[in-house]
């Protein structure tokens, strides 16, 4: 039996399914491309992730951006995977508002036997770059 790489990737980011941390970062899938290795998605930082001024606390920021970026490296993988972060990068361009859509891609750079490289982007719903990242992850798999 052969391996229906888009329906376990469906599945697996559907409602329900999902590690707490996918659902505190308010992940709502959009699209995503297994073949040229991209993700899409909205999300939502609720408002315990507020810093003092008023506005996303970088950690979350990061977590969302992890999030999108994992996605697209693991679904470029063989088989149920996982692509853990190994090392990340984050530049924070704007104040990334809390409770609002914010549109976020994943992307992977470069997929490797032992590493892969992805970068992502987050960004107000009228396209202003907000923050982007780049990472490099370790593919794992889930069978």
């Amino acid at each position: 039996m052969s391996f229906d790489k888009r329906a376990y990737w469906e599945g697996m980011l559907g409602e329900g399914k999902r590690p707490p941390a996918t659902d505190f970062v308010g992940l709502d899938m959009i699209a995503f491309d297994e073949t040229e290795g991209w993700a899409e998605a909205a999300f939502c930082l609720p408002a315990q992730a507020t810093n003092p001024g008023g506005t996303a606390q970088g950690g979350f920021v990061t977590a969302a951006l992890d999030e999108i970026m994992s996605i697209a490296g693991s679904i470029v993988q063989d088989g149920p995977a996982m692509a853990p972060t190994l090392q990340m990068t984050v530049s924070f361009i704007r104040p990334v508002p809390v409770g609002v859509r914010l549109l976020g891609r994943g992307e992977v750079v470069r997929k490797g036997r032992q590493a892969i490289f992805t970068q992502g982007f987050l960004r107000s719903e009228d396209g202003k770059l907000l923050a982007q990242a780049t990472a490099s992850c370790i593919p794992r798999s889930m069978a």
